[in-house]
């Protein structure tokens, strides 16, 4: 038997294994500026927005943020559901990573919110969170000190 084929067999990582979590959420009928905020104290490039039952609803980004203010919904107390994206793009906790990335790859984005059966969200991966799992998976191969 060939050494090379004791290689082929790779553990499959998760969007669980990755995902950031818990997500920060916000309301729909918050303010842009409030979403702005939030990202700015939290350290997050985009926020799930959810409805009072906590299902998503929608997802804010920094992109969406920066846009509202060029076309004066920001400053005019605009709200997050008026600016959001409502066409989402999720990944469930137990799809195989190299799925959700394809799908984020296709579609563009740089964030995926993680949702359970019930649509509730249970976390966020971002493309900050591959490449840190990239430098991580490289490291262990590469002595960078």
């Amino acid at each position: 038997m060939p050494v090379f084929k004791r290689y082929t067999r790779r553990p499959k990582l998760k969007a669980k294994d990755i995902m950031s979590s818990p997500p920060v959420t916000i309301r729909g009928s918050e303010t842009i500026v409030d979403a702005a905020k939030l990202m700015r104290e939290k350290g997050v490039g985009s926020l799930i927005v959810v409805d009072p039952q906590g299902r998503i609803k929608g997802i804010i980004t920094e992109r969406d943020v920066l846009n509202s203010l060029a076309a004066g919904k920001a400053c005019a107390g605009g709200r997050v559901e008026e600016v959001m994206s409502r066409n989402l793009i999720v990944a469930r906790p137990e799809e195989d990573l190299d799925i959700v990335v394809e799908r984020m790859r296709e579609a563009n984005i740089r964030h995926i919110p993680v949702v359970d059966e019930e649509g509730k969200p249970v976390g966020m991966i971002s493309v900050r969170d591959l490449i840190d799992l990239g430098i991580s998976a490289f490291k262990l191969f590469v002595d960078i000190t």
